[in-house]
C-alpha cells in the first residue's frame, strides 16, 4: 500500500481500538485491540510499537461519549453518530478530591497530565477528508454516568469528548516521537445514563466507515 495520509504511507500506520466491538470486522486491515482502560492501552500500544518497528505512527479509533448541551455553554462540536478527531487529550481524573475541589498530578508536580496533542497535519487531513470536527478529549478511569459528575468534568477540563484510552495512546505516541491520529465517533452523551441517548452499534459502524475511507485515501 503505497497511499499517503498527511506524508506518511498508510501501510505503516498502527490501526487500533480498545473495546472487540471496534475492530470486529476490520481484521482485514490488521487492526490490534489494546484493551480497554488507560494501564491496558498503554501497555499494549507500547509493546505493539516495539514489536514492528516499522510503524511510523498510530490511527486510534473508537467511540467516545460527548458533553451534552445542558453541561456546556456552547453547542456539542459533535451530536450522536457524528465522527470527530481529536486534536489533544489528557487525563481528566489524575489527582486526589479535596475539600477546595479537585488538584490533579500536573497541579501536585507529581505528573504530566496533558493536553497531549495530536498530529495536527493528520488531524486536518483526516478532519478534511471524512468532514469531522477536530475536538478536544480527556481520559477517565471512570466514565461520567451521572450529570453531576459530566459537569464537573467538563468545567474542570473544557473537553468536548470523554473516553477510556485516548491519553494514555497519546502519551506513548509522544514517548515513541510517532504521530498519532485519533478518530472516534459518538455513541453517547456523557451524563445520566437514561439520557444519555444511546446508539452504541450505529458509532461503531460510523466509526469503521471512516476507518477504511481513510485507508482509501
Amino acid at each position: 500500500m503505497s497511499r499517503l495520509l498527511a506524508g506518511i504511507p498508510l501501510a505503516e500506520f498502527a490501526l487500533l481500538h480498545a473495546a472487540p466491538i471496534e475492530g470486529h470486522g476490520l481484521e482485514d486491515l490488521g487492526v490490534q485491540a489494546l484493551g480497554v482502560g488507560k494501564v491496558a492501552a498503554a501497555l499494549r500500544c507500547a509493546g505493539l510499537v516495539r514489536e514492528r518497528p516499522h510503524t511510523r505512527a498510530v490511527l486510534l479509533f473508537g467511540v467516545a461519549g460527548a458533553f451534552p448541551a445542558r453541561h456546556r455553554a456552547d453547542a456539542p462540536p459533535a451530536a450522536i453518530g457524528d465522527l470527530a478527531i481529536v486534536g489533544s487529550d489528557g487525563f481528566g481524573d489524575e489527582g486526589v478530591d479535596t475539600p477546595d475541589g479537585f488538584l490533579d498530578l500536573g497541579a501536585m508536580q507529581l505528573a504530566d497530565v496533558g493536553p497531549f496533542p495530536a498530529d495536527p497535519r493528520l488531524g486536518a487531513a483526516a478532519g478534511e477528508l471524512l468532514a469531522a470536527p477536530i475536538v478536544r478529549g480527556t481520559t477517565v478511569s471512570t466514565c461520567s454516568g451521572t450529570d453531576a459528575a459530566s459537569q464537573r468534568l467538563r468545567a474542570r477540563t473544557g473537553a468536548d469528548v470523554e473516553t477510556m484510552e485516548g491519553a494514555a495512546v497519546a502519551l506513548v505516541c509522544r514517548q515513541f516521537e510517532l504521530p498519532l491520529l485519533h478518530v472516534r465517533a459518538i455513541s453517547n452523551w456523557t451524563g445520566d445514563r437514561d439520557r444519555g441517548e444511546w446508539q452504541l452499534g450505529a458509532a461503531v459502524d460510523a466509526v469503521q466507515r471512516a476507518v477504511r475511507r481513510l485507508l482509501r485515501a
